[in-house]
Formats: C-alpha cells, sequence, structure tokens
C-alpha cells in the first residue's frame, strides 16, 4: 500500500511527457522485488506474478511499473483524442507523435497458470470460493514475515525435502525427516505426518475449535471463558 500510495506516483506523474525505454519499468520491478525480498516482504523462490494481483484474489496488491505507465500513456492518449478535435495544435501533434508500446511483462502472467505455484490456487477454485479463501490477505493483521511464509507454502516453495533436490541438486531421500514414510511435501507436512499427529495437529485442531465454540456462544448468547 505504502509503495502504491508513495512510489508509484513519482513514476505515474512525468509518464507521457518522460519516454520509458522498454527495459526501464522491468528494470524498476526487479528492484522493487529485490528490496520486498530484503525486507521479507516477498518469499525467495515465490513466482513475481502473484505479486501483482490484487490481495481479495490471492495476491499482495503490488501495481507493477509496467503497468502503471501502460494505464497512464492510455489515459492520456484518451484525453488528447477526446480535445483533439477542437485544438488544432493539439490535432496536429497527436497525429505526428508515435507513443511507444512497451512490450508484454511476463511477470504478470496469470500465477494461477502456473504448473507448480498455482496448483493451490486451481484446487480452490474447483471446491470452494476464492474470495471468501483468501480473505486473510484484507485483513491486515498479520505480519509481513508471516503472510510471506504463508504464501510460501501454498506455492510449495518451502525448502522440504522434495523440494531441495529440483533446485540444490543435493539430496536423495525424499522421506519426511519426522515419520520417515512418506515424501516430505509441503501438504505431508500439514496433514500428513503420524508424528506431527500426535502434537502439533491436536493443537491446531484446539486452536479452531476454540475459535468456532466462542463464535456459537457470541451467538446464542452463552457464557464463554474469559481467556482464550
Amino acid at each position: 500500500m505504502a509503495i502504491n500510495t508513495y512510489a508509484l506516483p513519482v513514476i505515474r506523474y512525468p509518464t507521457g511527457i518522460i519516454k520509458w525505454t522498454a527495459e526501464a519499468p522491468k528494470e524498476t520491478n526487479i528492484a522493487t522485488r529485490k528490496l520486498l525480498n530484503m525486507h521479507g516482504a516477498l518469499y525467495p523462490k515465490c513466482g513475481t506474478a502473484r505479486l501483482y494481483r490484487d490481495r481479495k484474489y490471492g495476491g499482495k496488491g503490488l501495481k507493477s511499473v509496467h503497468q502503471t505507465v501502460k494505464e497512464e500513456e492510455q489515459s492520456i492518449k484518451v484525453y488528447a483524442a477526446s480535445i483533439a478535435t477542437s485544438d488544432k495544435l493539439l490535432s496536429e501533434f497527436q497525429s505526428a507523435t508515435l507513443t511507444m508500446e512497451l512490450p508484454s511483462d511476463d511477470e504478470e502472467t496469470d500465477w494461477h497458470m502456473k504448473p507448480f505455484r498455482g496448483a493451490y490456487h486451481r484446487q480452490i477454485s474447483k471446491v470452494g470460493d476464492l474470495y471468501q479463501t483468501c480473505m486473510w490477505l484484507t485483513k491486515g493483521n498479520l505480519t509481513t514475515n508471516t503472510e510471506s511464509l504463508i504464501m510460501a507454502a501454498q506455492e510449495q516453495v518451502l525448502p522440504t525435502r522434495q523440494l531441495q533436490p529440483k533446485i540444490c541438486h543435493t539430496r536423495d531421500d525424499l522421506r519426511c525427516r519426522l515419520c520417515k514414510d512418506a515424501p516430505e511435501t509441503i501438504q505431508h507436512i500439514i496433514n500428513g505426518c503420524k508424528q506431527l499427529g500426535k502434537s502439533a495437529y491436536t493443537e491446531w485442531h484446539n486452536h479452531v475449535a476454540g475459535v468456532v465454540y466462542r463464535s456459537l456462544c457470541d451467538e446464542y448468547g452463552l457464557n464463554k471463558p474469559q481467556h482464550w
């Protein structure tokens, strides 16, 4: 939100007056992502496309420099065309000026189309409501690091044993380091490990049950514990 509000207007204001080279928006996007990565707002190996999607649809809501420049140039074109008929000088200028078309930015390709990182998005779209599933991203009640970690887990880019051979090419044993029974994937860690079932899963279940219990107490006017 801060980048969209304070940084991008600096780029938007001179757009249409100062010519952008084809590479400049891409380089600026890369520099921005590097800063986000350094400060924990973008997990390493996460896809860039999701970064530029609206939060209510599962993205981070950042405006791309490429898209900002494109939108502003289009707005100027529309405005110039609307008054060119009554302004001879502007009409001559418009016919003589060729607006540079920026090439399509591959970084903004729909992330749910990615074969590996987009698997979670496709699965949710088939079985549930994507808007309600992604509502946690619009609340703003998580730290930047926690939010990035959850999104990295959804995109399956956390350094699990199954992923390490694909990235580092250093491991042959793909089995879970706790139960040794199945490949160590994100899905296995979340709901398939026998060792975690004895502790972590029970704790998660009780936390969720506590939320449901307190909500029912509120709805039916029942007394509820003062502390969680």
